[in-house]
């Protein structure tokens, strides 16, 4: 789980003043977030994403605390180790980082809550490209239900005074289809997953 609590809150409550002044933020939707243990997916456009989730994650039955999943090298930044460490799992990208998913697995299966974008990194509107499927193997491995939440992808520099659009979908749980090999079914089921995160984008339009 979480800790310290607290400080959660404070980090929540800065965040929610950032963003209430500088971003029009419209949600749908939240009524599906709940406590862990939990994985929140969701497309990758910009920086803030992981935040703007992370702040539209609280609704009628209060805080939802969870995790960040982010690369490595930002773990380098000193200070933001230093203030915002504990809840952060680096993770080295490009390769089997079996510490982090370790660390990952043991926060999901102790009921906590963590957000991963499964394409790994920044993707452009239109830009083609393959979600890894250690998200389907840290799920299966701690029971961990999915939860896909898509944020507008349509945004252009500077989005500071723009609207985005975040939509939660419902959580669901995944089963290891055992008729086709591992790396197949991790690859059917991650697929299934982004095109649930991209099929909440419709809501969007309406």
């Amino acid at each position: 789980m979480v800790k310290h609590k607290g400080l959660y809150k404070f980090y929540y409550f800065l965040l929610w003043v950032w963003f209430g002044i500088f971003y029009r933020i419209h949600t749908k939707g939240r009524e599906n977030v709940t406590d862990g243990p939990c994985i929140i997916c969701g497309n990758h456009t910009s920086m803030a994403d992981p935040l703007m989730v992370a702040v539209k994650m609280k609704n009628k039955t209060g805080y939802h605390y969870t995790k960040f999943m982010a690369k490595a090298e930002l773990g380098k930044v000193g200070i933001l180790r230093k203030i915002a460490g504990h809840l952060i799992v680096f993770i080295q990208r490009g390769k089997s980082d079996i510490g982090a998913i370790k660390e990952t697995i043991a926060h999901l299966k102790a009921g906590g809550n963590i957000i991963i974008f499964p394409e790994g990194r920044r993707v452009d509107a239109g830009e083609d490209s393959e979600a890894k499927t250690g998200v389907v193997m840290m799920a299966l491995h701690s029971g961990a239900k999915l939860l896909p939440v898509y944020i507008s992808e349509k945004r252009k520099p500077p989005v500071i005074f723009g609207r985005v659009d975040i939509v939660f979908g419902e959580p669901y749980s995944i089963e290891r289809d055992r008729s086709i090999p591992t790396s197949e079914a991790y690859r059917l089921a991650v697929n299934d997953l982004m095109a649930r995160i991209h099929a909440l984008g419709e809501q969007v339009k309406k």
